[in-house]
């Protein structure tokens, strides 16, 4: 943007805005079979009808439970073949950025996520020393997730532990991570694992009085996790924070669903397979595959809450 009064000539010239992404398609597939001796021990209609149907339900139930688990994981960890979760751009340094936060260093779809690795630069308020604080260029920070230290000693309480920190860690990764001047750039909600969740409304109860009304819509937050359905949820500083099996011990993060996106190659996310009859073994063999991956569009609206120190 460049300001001009009236008469000015305005300058042009070409500006690299895009950097190029790329992460390749990953699949997962549950299995099973029934033998030939199975079906002959059932061998009325009714019967192997009744076990082709449960082997479908079943295989669709176990990989539905699986799959969610897998959006907590590294994709670029050695060996794996399962889609790029949240962890695959949260690798940090042994030092600190500034205060309260850990020093990104990761790579995913083939950037790296570096401050400043692109170019750029970050200016600080008055009394603000470093990032995420202060202001800058998109560019200096566009693929960078926010990393919260919660046990970091610059926070005010003198004992620098998830119990006493909860509070001010949350809140500070709840305004830092909102990276954009519209409501795509904010957190939708925050995933704890469970004993954090815990320490969380420990915290909070002790601190203020908490108002939830379970199974009641949330008015004009259409689309909130009330109102998806789920209950057990506290509304903190205006986002959503709940818990999941499946979070990685003493961890938490901040999603912004505007900026992600599960994709499928096929027209549908889980697609059945079989039966297929296997001469050699005798048997009718069953699966349900899935191929695609998890795409984050811009990581530098997501934050995660970990013991860095």
């Amino acid at each position: 943007m460049q300001g001009f009064a009236d008469m000015d000539s305005l300058t042009f010239s070409r500006k690299d805005r895009y950097k190029t992404a790329q992460l390749e398609y990953r699949g997962y597939a549950v299995t099973d079979m029934m033998t030939k001796m199975e079906r002959e021990k059932n061998k009325n209609t009714e019967a192997i009808i009744k076990r082709y149907s449960s082997l479908g339900g079943l295989l669709l139930e176990d990989l539905e439970e699986q799959f969610g688990n897998e959006f907590y994981k590294d994709g670029n960890a050695a060996g794996s073949k399962g889609i790029h979760g949240i962890e695959s751009f949260m690798g940090h340094g042994a030092g600190a950025a500034a205060g309260f936060v850990a020093d990104p260093d990761d790579t995913y779809a083939g950037l790296t996520t570096g401050l400043g690795d692109y170019g750029g630069s970050w200016s600080t308020d008055s009394g603000n020393v470093n990032w995420p604080s202060g202001t800058g260029d998109a560019h200096y920070d566009f693929w960078t997730p926010l990393i919260v230290d919660y046990t970091d000693t610059a926070w005010t309480p003198a004992t620098d532990t998830w119990a006493n920190t909860c509070l001010e860690a949350l809140r500070y990764g709840i305004i830092k991570g909102k990276k954009n001047k519209s409501r795509n750039g904010m957190l939708d909600m925050i995933l704890l694992e469970g004993e954090l969740y815990r320490g969380f409304l420990e915290k909070l109860q002790a601190e203020e009085q908490i108002n939830v009304v379970r199974g009641q819509s949330m008015g004009s937050n259409k689309g909130r996790l009330y109102d998806l359905g789920f209950t057990d949820v506290t509304n903190f500083d205006g986002v959503d924070v709940t818990w999941e099996y499946g979070v990685p011990s003493n961890v938490g993060y901040g999603w912004c669903l505007a900026q992600m996106e599960l994709c499928s190659l096929q027209s549908q996310l889980f697609v059945p397979g079989g039966p297929d009859w296997d001469a050699a073994q005798q048997a009718w063999r069953f699966t349900i595959d899935f191929m695609g991956n998890l795409r984050f569009a811009c990581v530098r609206n997501f934050v995660k809450w970990q013991n860095v120190t």
